[in-house]
């Protein structure tokens, strides 16, 4: 961490602790809990039960006001809105927590995760272990944050192209214009597939599609079909899981509350964790139905094909441990622990 980050984080938990103290209990008990997404979506319903079950495990000690839709802030000034004390915590994704914290770049690595569309088990591990979450954890306690949870809302992430053919090998996106939402990891991704990455903001999304700036993008079957996205291509695997998202909250006000309800709020989180991540094995299949019922061409990646591509970008998951020291070399190491145990 440089020394500017440690002032500006050390800045601000004064005052997140001088709003704390002049707001006095009744801002413990009612904390600020902001997100980016429509009430609609699966997002704001994991939002909705893990809020109501810590209000009613801690028998209205800890509650909530919520303001989803990002009412209050864009996506990426909530977590400086949390360390300046303006919030107590959000929902966010992984490439917002990346700009603050690198290690969450492994969410972008391909293939990391071997999870299937109705079996999300190797995930499951990997958030609950400390070689695995707990790294991301300890970093997060680092800069001044709290990680609740790690909570997905959909399935990860491959290549779905506007053309209504599906790719099924590497050579079939070679040449192409993928989007990607950005970060070192997604562009030397690209780079060794030998695919363009081409970062574009989600607002965006839907007219480069449609106007051919961009050929496809990395993008989950949930959200592809929520946002009736132009896409008709579809290779499905586990390439890139950009999309996860976590529960953030301010170290200070964690540390604010009592243990009882601190071990309540992550005791909920746990549980919020694995039922996300059962909602994603219900519905990425559903999803994929109702795509392919619309017109869409599904592919799936091969067991043969997916090993290939794990093998092109060795370089990428070189450069994520390399950058990124011991913290990133450890997470790698659990994953393929984990892969190897099931």
């Amino acid at each position: 961490m440089s020394f500017t980050f440690k002032r500006l984080v050390a800045a601000a938990g004064l005052a997140a602790a001088a709003a704390f103290a002049q707001h006095g209990a009744a801002s413990a008990q009612e904390l600020r809990f902001v997100h980016a997404y429509p009430v609609a979506s699966q997002h704001h319903r994991n939002v909705e039960w893990f809020t109501q079950q810590v209000t009613e495990r801690t028998k209205g000690e800890v509650k909530f006001r919520v303001f989803p839709s990002a009412q209050i802030m864009p996506i990426n000034q909530e977590l400086p809105g949390i360390l300046s004390g303006e919030v107590a915590m959000t929902y966010s994704v992984a490439p917002v927590v990346a700009s603050v914290e690198p290690l969450w770049g492994v969410f972008d690595l391909p293939f990391a995760f071997d999870v299937k569309l109705d079996n999300m088990g190797h995930a499951a591990r990997f958030f609950a272990s400390e070689k695995g979450g707990g790294v991301l954890a300890a970093a997060m306690e680092k800069r001044g944050f709290k990680l609740i949870t790690i909570a997905p809302t959909d399935y990860p992430s491959s290549i779905y192209l506007t053309k209504t053919v599906a790719p099924k090998t590497v050579e079939d996106v070679k040449g192409l214009k993928i989007r990607i939402t950005g970060g070192r990891i997604a562009q030397l991704t690209g780079e060794a597939l030998g695919y363009s990455p081409v970062a574009i903001a989600g607002a965006e999304l839907v007219p480069a599609l449609s106007q051919g700036v961009v050929d496809g993008g990395i993008l989950p079957p949930i959200y592809t079909l929520d946002n009736k996205l132009p896409l008709k291509g579809l290779m499905v695997g586990p390439q890139a899981w950009p999309a996860t998202t976590p529960i953030i909250m301010s170290l200070q006000v964690f540390n604010s509350l009592s243990p009882a309800n601190q071990k309540i709020m992550m005791d909920v989180g746990a549980e919020l964790r694995d039922r996300a991540l059962k909602i994603v094995e219900e519905n990425a299949t559903k999803a994929l139905e109702t795509l392919k019922a619309g017109g869409a061409d599904v592919s799936y990646f091969s067991a043969e094909e997916t090993a290939r591509w794990r093998d092109m970008t060795k370089p990428v998951w070189e450069a994520f441990a390399k950058d990124n020291g011991a913290g990133a070399q450890a997470m790698l190491d659990e994953l393929a622990r984990l892969r190897d145990a099931k």
